[in-house]
């Protein structure tokens, strides 16, 4: 249908355009002739002008006017020039060093009275040449020379006349050819308009109204258009498409009331694969998570065995860790790594569906009996796979599409869990180390120092009865009483700490005073307190103990091991770290030997100053005193 349409209106288009063609270039030609016809005209007319000047200019002559002799010939060969030219075709003058081509002439009358003028002409000139040749000229050739000007003149306006009547029924031609192609146009989009009403309208209406139904959903009603063939066509194909929209609609229909059910087990497998994933996350225990998901796996596919794999810290081996279904099941507890099987399953993305003779024999623990159906899926965390999860049953294709999806998801899942599991074990080994460490700082600061005051007291004690001083050391051993209150009351102090779990916000200044204060009234010591910058409100519970104990075991070591009269505490600012400074003017020593064995002062307050992300400076002479410095950075996020 389509290309007797595209034949017919091409048939009509070809002739509109050679219609436009013929009379685009018929009036072309009309117009280039019209130029043509002035310009004839126009020369024509020139030489009636040319005859009255040569009049003119010869009665001058005659006159005695010698100048115009020149102008006089020039005139005569112009004259000539363009009356051979209208006669016979070629070149005329036309204005100023030009010239123009003329055609000859083919018009009769045209051409007769090209010869009448011709005639006048060699009589005019005869004349011309007589008066111009005696000077002085009669009476007699001056007034034949005007009688024949006169004729001249006539007989060119009768070629004038000649060639302005070729010129007028030529237009009039033009004209009945223009009017004879409008009439040829209007005839062709008339025709056209009827063929493409016939062909292509009325019927892609009828075929527009039954679009229309179609896009309103009525399937019911046949598409029935009257036409060319072509036409007909077309409303057959658009009933047959019809009748398949019908027929897919009505399997539409179908398969949603089957998708709606597919969509209402897959939400309830996602709820159930959601739940156990919430009960595999929540637990910490390795071995438990172990367990709980081969468990979940079993249950949530309908597999009779479900086996957990994890790779061995060296990569070299696939060893089970779990295993939940008939011990039957499994016939071997490890699978090298680098074998095939093993390779595609730790190297895929999901799981994958295996059997006795596909996925390369299948996994190798299992027994052959339940090798027959079984899935195998990455544990999978990030770009590093720590293990795989199987699953398997002895019937043939056991397992669902959607199996492998869910395999997958629950494998992710378990990858995370036994991850959190294994990270929360090591965080407990951590905070255990942690704790230990702390309980032996505050040992050293507290129960240790103390016991070595207690010890030192007691010492003095026996001195003091050696040598009969009774009453001296009787205050002594008031003192170790009363240190021995202190130290009981700074153990129970202790012991409240580590077990209260919300440790309360200390002010560092202030307790950092008081611990100057303290130990320089025991030890009978001059104290210097400064103060440029204050870190309490920028420093976390945890920090501002930290501070506190290093700041209290320098100042303890100060007083005890220094011998020196003054201690003095600076804390201050610099950089974007805070400091605090603990100077005295003992008699110092060689900071550049090591600590000698069993003493763990120095280090304590190193540990405990990396706990915080600062660090210890000591700064010592002999005989000129010891400076420590503690460094640790802003807690802008507190």
């Amino acid at each position: 249908m389509i290309k007797r349409i595209q034949v017919q209106f091409a048939i009509l288009f070809t002739a509109f355009v050679l219609l436009v063609i013929i009379s685009v270039g018929g009036t072309y030609w009309g117009l280039q002739t019209q130029q043509q016809d002035a310009l004839v005209i126009n020369l024509a007319g020139r030489q009636r002008m040319l005859t009255q000047q040569m009049t003119r200019l010869a009665i001058q002559l005659q006159a005695g006017d010698v100048s115009v002799s020149a102008t006089l010939q020039e005139s005569e060969q112009i004259f000539d020039q363009t009356l051979s030219a209208l006669r016979s075709g070629g070149t005329a003058p036309h204005l100023t060093d030009s010239v123009v081509n003329l055609p000859a002439t083919r018009d009769p009358q045209i051409l007769a009275a090209l010869s009448d003028v011709e005639s006048v002409w060699n009589s005019y000139r005869s004349t011309l040449e007589a008066m111009t040749a005696s000077v002085p000229a009669s009476t007699f050739l001056q007034t034949t020379l005007e009688e024949q000007s006169n004729d001249l003149v006539q007989k060119t306006d009768e070629v004038v006349r000649s060639y302005e009547a070729g010129s007028i029924a030529k237009v009039k031609r033009l004209r009945a050819i223009q009017v004879i192609f409008l009439v040829s146009a209007l005839i062709l989009l008339a025709v056209g308009a009827w063929v493409t009403r016939r062909s292509l309208l009325r019927p892609l209406q009828d075929l527009g109204l039954a679009a229309k139904r179609l896009g309103q959903n009525d399937l019911d009603t046949p598409v029935q258009v009257e036409g060319p063939v072509e036409m007909r066509a077309l409303s057959q194909a658009f009933d047959e498409m019809r009748s398949r929209l019908h027929a897919a609609r009505e399997e539409l229909i179908q398969w949603n009331v089957t998708l709606e059910q597919r969509v209402t087990q897959r939400t309830h497998e996602l709820e159930m694969l959601n739940e156990v994933s919430r009960e595999i996350s929540s637990r910490l225990d390795i071995q438990q998570v172990l367990n709980s998901v081969t468990e979940k796996a079993r249950a949530l596919l309908g597999g009779d065995v479900a086996s957990l794999c994890l790779v061995d810290a060296n990569r070299q081996w696939l060893k089970l860790q779990a295993l939940s279904g008939p011990q039957h099941a499994v016939v071997g507890d490890t699978m090298p790594v680098n074998e095939e099987f093993t390779q595609a399953v730790l190297a895929g993305e999901e799981a994958l569906f295996c059997g006795v003779s596909a996925c390369r024999g299948g996994c190798r623990m299992l027994s052959k009996e339940y090798r027959s159906s079984h899935l195998a899926a990455p544990l999978r965390i990030g770009d590093r796979v720590i293990g795989a999860l199987c699953v398997g049953s002895p019937a043939q294709n056991h397992f669902a599409e959607e199996s492998a999806d869910m395999l997958t998801k629950l494998a992710n899942v378990a990858a995370i869990a036994l991850e959190n599991a294994r990270l929360f074990a090591q965080a407990e080994r951590v905070a255990t180390l942690e704790e230990r460490r702390r309980v032996a700082a505050e040992m050293h600061d507290g129960l240790g120092q103390t016991l070595s005051y207690l010890g030192l007291m007691t010492d003095q004690v026996v001195d003091f009865l050696s040598e009969g001083q009774e009453g001296a050391a009787l205050e002594r051993l008031h003192k170790t009483r009363e240190t021995i209150g202190r130290a009981t009351s700074d153990v129970r102090h202790a012991i409240n700490t580590l077990m209260d779990e919300t440790p309360a916000h200390k002010d560092l200044c202030t307790h950092l005073r008081e611990a100057l204060e303290e130990v320089a009234s025991e030890h009978n010591l001059k104290t210097e307190w400064r103060v440029d910058a204050d870190p309490s409100s920028m420093c976390s519970p945890q920090t501002a103990e930290s501070v506190y104990n290093i700041t209290r075991e320098a100042l303890t070591n100060a007083a005890r091991h220094a011998h020196g009269f003054q201690v003095g505490v600076q804390i201050g600012e610099n950089g974007g770290n805070y400091f605090v400074t603990v100077e005295d003017n003992g008699r110092g020593f060689d900071a550049s030997q090591p600590v000698p064995d069993g003493h763990f002062g120095l280090r304590i307050m190193r540990a405990r100053a990396k706990h915080i992300g600062g660090n210890i400076d000591v700064a010592s002479r002999p005989e000129h005193g010891t400076r420590v410095t503690l460094t640790w950075p802003k807690e802008t996020g507190d």
